[in-house]
């Protein structure tokens, strides 16, 4: 069967994309978001690959540092204040790259599968990207928290793939 095609990344307004009702209200609109980390970046490239590869289509991609206010204010809300230390630290390390995936109805659950359904990738199936990309042991925080470099960030569920679709769509 062959693959339907989507517009790439230059052909598309992403601005309008991203902003039509359909997609932030609509959770079954093939569309998530996904970010590589900075400790992952360097392998941005093999990511994005395995993501084509499982018939996920890449609509837009873009490089950039993540500000502190946007990483401990909007991305990660209420984070204890050990795991945000780290988190921050984590993402002063480099750019992320942010990608806009399309996918079908099961898009979610196609992106949890290929990338590791736990934050501890550990606890994550070898052939994760979590798994395969992210560092294989825990930072424990002054106040004795444990956080985990798993490599890339995405949405648990529907409810979280909608509102990270609103927090990055001024960053694309």
């Amino acid at each position: 069967m062959e693959k339907p095609k989507f517009e790439r990344v230059e052909d598309v307004k992403v601005d309008n994309l991203i902003k039509t009702s359909d997609v932030l209200v609509n959770p079954e609109s093939g569309l998530v978001m996904v970010v590589i980390k900075p400790e992952a970046y360097k392998n941005k490239k093999q990511i994005i690959q395995r993501l084509n590869d499982s018939g996920l289509y890449v609509v837009a991609t873009r490089s950039r540092e993540l500000p502190d206010r946007f990483v401990s204010g909007v991305m990660y809300k209420d984070l204890p204040r050990g795991i945000e230390e780290e988190t921050l630290r984590q993402f002063n390390s480099g750019p992320a790259e942010i990608i806009l995936l399309r996918g079908g109805k099961d898009v979610i659950q196609k992106v949890i599968s290929m990338t590791g359904g736990k934050t501890n990738l550990a606890e994550c199936d070898e052939k994760t990207i979590r798994y395969e990309f992210g560092e294989h042991f825990g930072r424990k925080s002054e106040d004795g928290k444990i956080s985990f470099r798993n490599a890339i960030h995405r949405g648990k569920d529907p409810k979280e793939q909608q509102e990270d679709l609103e927090k990055f769509k001024d960053l694309l």
